[in-house]
This record gives C-alpha cells, structure tokens and sequence, in this order.
C-alpha cells in the first residue's frame, strides 16, 4: 500500500507515525524501522519527538530516497552489484576514459578546445566530472532522451550541445563501459516486475515512512507506488494548501498579462483568472515560491494511489499577522488588494494589522556583525516578554553558516552572564571546523609549492603537526625569528628552485638557512665563513635541537615533494594518504575526527576510479583538487537541536517547527542563492514537471520557513553599507513578501488612506531600519522595538559616564642613589620609553614577525644602517673590505650576482667620503672608569674609546640632535674625568657635531642638571622628543647670531614645523605614529602639550647647540 498524507503541520504527521507505530507494531525486535528523510537535521528532530512519545527512540534506520531505492534493488536482483550502479562518481571515471578518444569527431570541438594543454588532465576530470553530472540527471528526468540516443535518434529543439552528448551516451553503451541493462531500461523493467511479482525478499522491511521530503523524482514516486502493492508505504508530505495546486501558475505573469488586456500564452492562463474576481484563489506567495511542491503535488496526483490520499490539514487562527499568512497559504488565498485594468479597488476592504503586531518584521543592518547584535537584542526582548519562550524554541538560518560563523561566535560567545544566550553552531563544512584539512591539502600540493618561510611555517601552527615534530608555541616563536635573521625566504633547495624554472642563487633557501644554523652550533660568526657559508649564532647551545627539529620536518617535506611529483595509477595513490598523515600528524584525540574523515574521502575516490577500471596514471593536483571539492560540501550537523539557539544552513526540509524562525543575510545577490548551471544541460530547454534547480529550490525553503514559524518570523539583511551607507537591495523573495503584506493589510487607523498611503504605512511598520553601530542613542530610547540590551554604552550616550583619568598620574617620587653611566645614556636617547621601561616596568616594543618571501633586491634600512657601521669601522680599523663583504654575501645579506657587487662598492665609496674628513684624527683609544659621587648619586660605568686629543665618534648616516645630546653628555664626563680635549661626532654629508673642553666644575655644574633631569624624568615623563623637539629648535634658532629667536613669525614656522613632525605626511609618518610610547602618554596634541614639548627642548637642546663649535 503506497498511501500520501497531507498535512500543514509536521507535528501532526509526526503524531500519525507515533499512531501506526502503535497500531501496527514491528513483531520482530530486531527488525528496525525504516523512515526515509532528506536532512540529517529532520532525522534528529525526529529522534527526539518519537522518543518523547514512547520515552525512547532505538532500532531507526534513517535513510535517504536513493540509498532505500538501491538497497531495494539489490535485495531483488542480489546479481547486481554497487560498481554497476550509475551514479556521478563512478560515471566520471568512466567519461574521463571515453572523452579523449572520441576528440577528433567534428561533434567534439568545443570540447577539444577546452581541453588544449591540460597536462594534468585537470580540466578533464573537472569536465567529466560536470558532464556525468549532467547524466546523472538524465537518468532520472530524461530517460526517454538516454534511450532515442541509444537507438541513434535525436530529439528536437536542442541545441548543436546535443551532438556530442548523444555520440558519448551511445560510445558509452556500445563500449559497454557502462551497463545499458542497469541503466535507461531498469528502473521501468525494476518497476514492472514490482507489478507482475508477487514473491519479493523477505529481506525487504515491511514498512517504510517517508517524512519531511517536499519533492522526489517521477520515476522514484513510481518505484514507490509500485512497490506500495507489497509493503507498506507511508508518504507523509508537508503540504501548505489544502487545495490542489499542482497546476498553479505564476501569479505575477497572469496579473502582468491582465493588465495589457493581452492573453499571450494561453496554454497558461486558459481556465484560469478569466476574470479579476478570480485572482483571490490564487495566493501569490505559493504561486512564486511553491513550484518544487506544486511540482510534486501534480506528480502525486497522477499516481493511482492518489484517490485514497488522506488529507488532516490544521485550521490557523487568524489572530496575527504571521497566522494570517499561513492560512492564506492554506486556504489558496489571495488578499492582496492591487490595481487591474487601469482600476483600483477600493471597495475591497484590507484586513486590519494591529500596530503592536511583530509577529514578522525585517530588519535593516549595515553589516553581518550588526545583523548578529541586532538578532541578540531581539531575542533577548522575546524571552523578556514570554518567559516561557527557550533558547531551544528559535531556530536561525542562513545561506553561508561558514561565512556567519566568526560574527555569531564574537557576538554571542561575549555577552555579559546576565545577557548570555546558549547557542549552537551547525552545518559547518569540515574544512571550517577543522583546520588540520587545509593543512593536509597544502601538503598535497607541495610539488607546485614554492615554500616561502610563511607558507612553510604556517604549516607548523597547527598543533598536532608542530607536536609531531616537538616543536611547541615558544620555539615556533623562535623559528619565526630565526628563519627572518638567516636570510630565508623561499624554496626548499635549489632542485626545488630548479624546478620551477628559475635561475639557482644557491641561498634563501631553507638549505641555506639551515646550514647556516647549524654552521653556527659548531663556529662562531667572529670566525668568518666556512666553505662559503656564514654562521648564525643564536641556534647554539640547548636551543640548537630546535635547528634539528626544523631540519627533520623539512626533509620530509623535501621526500613528500618528490612522492607526490609524479603520475600515478590509482592503486598506488590509495595508500599515500595514510603514509602522509603518519608522517606529519600525530594521531590525539582532536585530530583523530578530522584525519579518520580525510583518510575516508581519499580512499572513496580511488575506489570509485578502480570501480570504473581506470587504469591511466593520474598527477596529485587531480586528487587534490576532488578531495577539496568534497570537504569543502561535507557539512557537519552534530549541533543541531541540542538545546540551545540553533544557528544552521538554510537546507531541505528545515521546516521542523519553531516558535521563532531567523532568517539572515537575505541579500538579493545572496539569496536565492546563484542558480550554477552547465551550459550543455539540455534540461533548460525543454523543462518538465519535476525538474529541480537551485533558485525553485531556494524559494519553496523559504515557503518552509515561513510555514514552520509558530509565533514568530524575523528576517534581516544588509541593507546599506557600512562604509558609504549606499543602499542594498533584499532577496526578491523578501520584496514579495513585503509587497504581499502591504497590499493585504493596512494598519488599525489607516482605513481613511488611499492605497499608496496605507501601503507605505504598513512597509514602514515591518521594515525596521537599525543604526550602524551599537552604541547610538537611539538604540535606547524607552518603548522603541529597536531597543538594545547592552547597557554598558548607556553612559557614554547620556554624558555620565566619568572622564577617562589622564594617563599620567602622580609617581611616589625615587631617587636613585646609584646610577650606571650607560643608563643614563638610554634615558636620554628616548625619556619616554625610558620612563615605562625603567619605572613603570612597560615594553610596547612588538617584535617585527612578518617574514619576507623574496630574495633581498635592496636591503632595508636598518640593514644598510649596520653594514654601513661595519663598513666605516673597518676603513678606520684598517680592516680586511674585502673579508668583510665575503661574510656578508656568505650571509645572504646582499643582493644576487652583480647587484650586490654594485650595492657594495656603492656603500665603501659613501663611507670613504666620510671617513675622509676624520680619518687622520683617529688614535689609539682606552677605556676609563667612572667612579664619581655627586652630590647623593653614585655614578658608574665606562667612558669608551678616549683618545689622547678628546672624543671621536662617527655615524655612516646625518648626525641628528640624538646624536648630539649623546656626544654632550660624554663630552661633560670626559672633562669632569680630565680631559681637555675636544668632542666630535662626524657623519654624511660633513654632518658634525664639535665641544671644546670645559673645566671640571663647569662640566660638572651642566652635568648634574642632567642627573637631576634623569631622575624627575623617572618621576614624571620627560616631552623630549626627536623630531617634534628637533624641529622646533632648528627653525628658533639663529646658528649666526647663536641665540634663540623668540619673535612671533619665527614662532609661528617652528610650531608649524612641529606639528608637522608630529603628525607627519603622505610620504613621511609622523612621530606620533611610529612611538608607541607617545601614542600611549598624548593621544592628541593640545596647545599644552606643544608648550611642554617647546619648554623642555628649550631647557635640553638649547645648551647642546650653544656648545656646538661647529654650527
């Protein structure tokens, strides 16, 4: 018995399941109940609801309609194996064999230019893989087209498309690569023998329940039907209207066509709204959205069982909006009050909406994150006026979970305990939930890799590959380092180099690199380089085993390049992928799920392709590309229904009923989602009842969504940007919903206005149009449906909130009684830093992680900077150049071949030009020691390298104020210790800072100014600043007359120019940018931060340039 029940309530043809159970139980025990369904989510609500009936739900075997139908067939015809089922998989294996032998047929060209240069037989797979799809679809849409092709016949009006796929369909038959008796033929011959027959296997189950399935294919509806004559078949179909409506036609082209007064396709419109008066039997919404259940309806109706089909549809009160629309879908209504023929018919009464009616509402938001913060307060505001309503109770449903996930975890995962939701988080595709799958596929793709440092570290961020190679968190940090210094940046040799065709430099690599840390365990870098290769010293001592680590792990990157680079046959790729992962992971428990899936998505490829006796070798990329393809649609749906707010993908069958259904992200570019199609499927042209496709698809989901809505239907999109707040546009299924509403309904008071006025009223009252951020007041104005729930931003919108206290803050006063020489010197290199560092115990210093990925073309600045100190060091020293420039390029330092020679002599002729000018003042130096007590402070430490004439010191680029406060503070002890010398500092471009020598109490006298600015600068901070102080004294100062001008025009230029080193430029940023310690103390520069910055440059940089004999 095939017998279709028809109800608008899913809980009601659950309650008949629970009825037949009990009236006609199983005898057998162990014998299980079979109930076919179309998502694993409607398998669990099911669980769940049978087990609260009989306290538990055991021994049910879910299935879908084609894993019962083929189960079927094989129990009645046990010779027929799975490898002779058609099926995509198998049939792609099979076409990828047959399609380049039949290339030089004429019928073939478009396909043969497709395929031109594909080494890889990439793009072949990909196209076998669309083009089995595509018959896939035949077999079960158009088995009447497989079988004119068979018999050589073409069927009319297709396209020239229909030459090739016939050939190959025939090829296919006739080289009995695929089995014509298993195929176009067996599901009419499986159904004729269902009908002769009356012995089938007793194997077969008594009974089945196909629940929760909206539509099924014809020639499946008739295997059903047919073997309904020996078992038990119970169709329990979710159908919104009472009435038939399996010829229903598109509402919008009859009403468009009435108001031409021009019928144009009368096989549509015959015997149907002939008149106006008649569209009301025609609801627009099941009209536009309903075709894949009207489709099925019409299908079931042409069965023979249909006559006994039993009906148990569910009255909705009429008592909201939401209800009010569900009954017009279950009645075939049509409210709608729209003008016709020129005529607005406004005698028709619109049925009234109370104006505190939310039971659907739309939400406008500016992004996906204030989607998520609007859908919280809403909820929040829900259980806030129902509180019997459960976070179990609200089901919220998008079309990308993926792209929703990251938004729905920062908004909900960080609510306050009084405003935290329990939510869930299902249908995310396995390569979201685990990231060891991209890992694993990055392997697979090594052959093509070019191992950049951050490609190949990157790879040992995942936990359970670092672990298998005893790297944790803090030597990954190390390595990070290590591999920037060594002068890594890309390939794993140079055969790997080699293989992409590009020239071999013999360093950057990780050959290289590694070399050179483990040169460094053995020598030290003061001993020069060793066959050419330069030691890194910091992977020496303990840590040198991390270097062996890394060595480990990239030679096996090094064997797995080589495994996977060439062509195999499938049999021996199948175990590849179990040696790959025993080689990278280890085998915990949290990886086990991820690697046990990959593992069982590899071997089912391969035994599809061995299934279909493809026997050519095959490149990785091919695997690779499939596997991917494959979990990137395997969707895990363990979090769905476990008590908590559900957030899930929009799929079949999610009709299960809640009393509050979510729709989100309801753009018109996202939903309906893209209607992906093959250009060479003839199906489009010439559609039949029946056919699927993803846009009829789409709309009949969101026809569930609405019907499974108890009390409440909330849906939201992004409507304008976040960034311009230019407008976006809603799915156009929102836009007929609204339209459906508005010309339906007018609000309690709105019966005076004409129809234009009274829709605009109703849109207004759905579409609520929210801020674009959280933290606008009118987000909290008493009594709006806009209301927010999170507090925290109240203060700031009301003014209350208490002003942020300044930063700087009185410290305990310290004096420190003894003072080291070279703190003194750090302190005023940068007084703010020193003031965290030293007194507040704070470092904003970030290392600088970002490797680079390409060979040194220039170095950077700070790299020209150190090689220029070495190099100016070694003219003065009288040093080998040449030793020196051989380091550097054993160290990777220069650029390749010629560049790096030119760089070089570049930078020697810079240097001689410095040197130059105080080369024949260099002497022989010592060191003195600093012993001093001054006043209560003990200063210690050494003065370094003093000659017997003063002080000589050198930079390779312009000397700066830094450089001369640095020279001044030496020069003062130099003459307190003795000396009577003369200080200088020399740099580029004859850049100079001179001090003649001072007497001990004069020296003494400015130098304890500076002790006792070093210790109040550890009290409070010191606005001594670089640039920003440096620019104001050089344009106040007059080097002629050696006086400060204080006039107001000289003024007004030197503030100008501070501030323009405070905030810098286009092409030069500003301090405030680039001191983080600055950033932290002054977030904005205020006419008494430039006072303070201009009265201690005053007090400090104006001796230094009073002094200075060389201005």
């Amino acid at each position: 018995m095939f017998q279709a029940y028809h109800s608008n309530h899913l809980d009601l043809l659950k309650n008949l399941i629970v009825k037949l159970m009990v009236m006609q139980p199983i005898i057998d025990p162990m014998v299980a109940e079979q109930i076919l369904v179309q998502s694993s989510g409607m398998a669990q609500w099911l669980q769940i609801e049978l087990a609260k009936s009989f306290n538990i739900a055991a021994n049910i075997e879910f299935l879908s309609p084609t894993e019962f139908i083929w189960n079927t067939l094989i129990k009645v015809f046990p010779k027929i194996s799975e490898k002779k089922i058609f099926n995509k998989s198998h049939i792609t294996w099979k076409i990828m064999h047959c399609l380049p032998i039949l290339l030089d047929d004429t019928s073939f060209i478009p396909l043969k230019q497709y395929l031109h240069k594909d080494q890889d037989k990439r793009k072949l797979y990909q196209l076998s893989s669309s083009i089995a799809e595509v018959f896939e679809k035949y077999v079960l849409f158009r088995s009447d087209w497989l079988k004119n092709w068979e018999r050589g016949n073409l069927i009319d009006k297709l396209d020239k498309s229909q030459l090739w796929q016939a050939k190959l369909w025939k090829y296919l038959i006739d080289s009995k690569e695929i089995n014509k008796k298993y195929i176009t033929n067996f599901y009419v011959y499986f159904i004729q023998i269902l009908e002769k027959t009356n012995l089938l296997p007793p194997t077969l189950p008594k009974r089945i329940f196909i629940c929760g399935i909206p539509s099924l294919p014809p020639i499946y509806l008739q295997i059903l039907e047919a073997l309904g004559r020996h078992i038990d078949i119970h169709y329990l179909f979710m159908n919104p209207c009472r009435y038939y409506w399996g010829d229903i036609q598109d509402y919008p082209l009859m009403i468009k066509a009435q108001k031409r007064q021009v019928v144009r396709t009368p096989s549509i419109l015959s015997n149907t709204c002939k008149n106006f008066h008649e569209q009301q039997f025609i609801n627009p919404l099941l009209s536009s959205w309903g075709k894949l259940g009207s489709d099925n309806i019409f299908l079931l109706n042409r069965l023979e069982s249909s006559i006994n089909d039993i009906e148990g549809f569910v009255e909705i009160p009429q008592d909201n909006l939401l209800h009010n629309l569900q009954s017009d879908l279950l009645n075939l209504n049509n409210k709608a009050i729209v003008e016709v023929n020129g005529i607005e018919f406004n005698n028709f009464k619109k049925r009234n909406l109370n104006r505190d009616d939310k039971s659907i509402s739309l939400h406008i938001c500016h992004s996906i994150q204030r989607e998520l913060e609007v859908l919280q307060d809403h909820i929040l505001s829900l259980m806030e006026k129902d509180p019997d309503l459960k976070p179990r109770d609200i089901i919220v449903m998008v079309a990308d979970i993926d792209n929703y996930a990251p938004f729905i975890q920062a908004t909900f995962s960080s609510a306050p305990s009084e405003r935290y939701l329990p939510f869930s988080i299902s249908d995310c595709t396995a390569s979201y939930t685990y990231p060891i799958i991209r890992v694993l596929l990055n392997l697979l793709k090594l052959p093509d890799s070019r191992f950049t440092s951050e490609e190949v570290l990157e790879l040992l961020e995942i936990p359970t590959l670092s672990k298998h190679f005893s790297i944790d968190e803090k030597g990954l940090r190390l390595l990070r380092r290590w591999v920037m210094e060594s002068g890594i940046r890309w390939g794993l040799d140079d055969t790997s180099v080699e293989s992409l065709s590009l020239p071999i430099t013999g360093q950057h690599t990780w050959r290289f690199g590694l070399q050179r840390m483990l040169l460094g365990y053995a020598l030290e870098s003061s001993n020069g380089a060793w066959n050419d290769i330069f030691p890194y010293d910091e992977a020496n001592g303990i840590i040198a085993e991390l270097a062996g680590n890394l060595a480990e792990f990239l030679s096996c990157l090094d064997t797995w390049r080589m495994k996977l680079k060439d062509e195999r046959n499938l049999n021996d790729w199948q175990p590849l992928c179990r040696e790959l992962m025993d080689t990278f992971f280890s085998n915990d428990l949290e990886s086990a799920p991820a690697l046990q899936l990959i593992e069982k998505q590899w071997n089912q490829i391969i035994e599809e392709g061995i299934q279909a006796n493809y026997e050519y070798p095959i490149a990785i990329t091919l695997l690779s590309d499939e596997l991917s393809k494959r979990l990137d649609q395997y969707k895990l749906s363990q979090n769905f229904l476990i008590g908590q707010i559900t957030f899930c993908t929009i799929i079949p069958m999610r009709s299960i009923p809640f009393k509050v259904v979510c729709l989100l992200g309801m753009n018109d570019d996202i939903y309906p989602r893209a209607l992906t199609t093959f250009s060479f499927n003839l199906m489009q042209q010439q559609v039949r009842k029946g056919d699927r496709n993803r846009r009829d698809d789409d709309c009949y989901l969101f026809l569930e969504a609405l019907i499974s809505a108890q009390h409440q239907f909330y849906i939201s999109y992004i409507g304008q940007s976040i960034q311009n707040n230019s407008k976006n546009y809603p799915s156009i299924l929102i836009k007929e919903l609204i339209n459906y509403i508005a010309q339906s309904f007018c609000l309690t008071g709105d019966e005076k206005y004409d129809m234009d006025t009274s829709e605009q009223n109703i849109r207004n009252h759905i579409q609520i149009l929210h801020s674009r951020m959280p933290f606008e007041a009118e987000n909290f104005y008493p009594n709006q449906v806009r209301q927010s729930f999170a507090f925290e931003w109240i203060p700031i919108i009301n003014g209350t909130r208490l002003p942020q206290s300044d930063f700087i803050q009185p410290l305990a006063p310290q004096k420190r009684k003894k003072i080291f020489f070279d703190q003194l010197l750090l302190f005023w290199q940068n007084p703010l830093k020193a003031w965290f560092h030293q007194r507040l115990g704070v470092n904003f210093n970030i290392d600088n992680n970002e490797l680079l990925n390409n060979e040194p073309f220039i170095p950077s600045n700070l790299e020209r900077y150190e090689m220029n100190v070495q190099i100016l060091n070694a003219l003065l020293l009288n040093k080998n150049i040449d030793q020196l420039y051989a380091n550097y390029r054993a160290a990777g330092n220069l650029p390749y071949g010629e560049f790096g020679k030119l760089f070089w002599q570049t930078q020697i002729e810079k240097m001689k030009e410095i040197s130059m000018h105080f080369i024949n003042q260099y002497q022989e130096t010592e060191n003195w020691e600093i012993d001093l007590q001054l006043d209560n402070v003990r200063l210690n430490g050494w003065l370094i390298n003093v000659q017997s004439d003063g002080l000589l010191r050198w930079r390779p680029n312009l000397t700066n104020i830094n450089d001369g406060l640095m020279l001044w503070l030496e020069h003062l002890l130099y003459c307190i210790l003795g000396g009577i010398g003369e200080s200088r500092i020399y740099g580029y471009k004859k850049s100079c800072w001179r001090f003649k020598a001072l007497s001990g109490e004069q020296a003494l006298s400015l130098f304890k100014e500076y002790i006792n600015g070093y210790q109040n600068g550890l009290n409070n901070p010191l606005m001594l600043l670089e640039k920003s102080s440096s620019a104001w004294i050089n344009v106040s100062f007059d080097f002629k007359s050696y006086q400060l001008l204080e006039d107001e025009v000289t003024q007004k230029k030197a503030i100008n120019k501070l501030i323009q080193a405070w905030h810098g430029n286009t092409n030069i940023k500003g301090e405030c940018m680039i001191n983080p310690y600055l950033q932290r103390l002054v977030p904005n520069l205020t006419q008494s931060v430039i006072n303070d910055i201009i009265n201690t440059a005053r007090k400090w940089y104006l001796p230094i340039y009073l002094a200075n004999i060389n201005n």
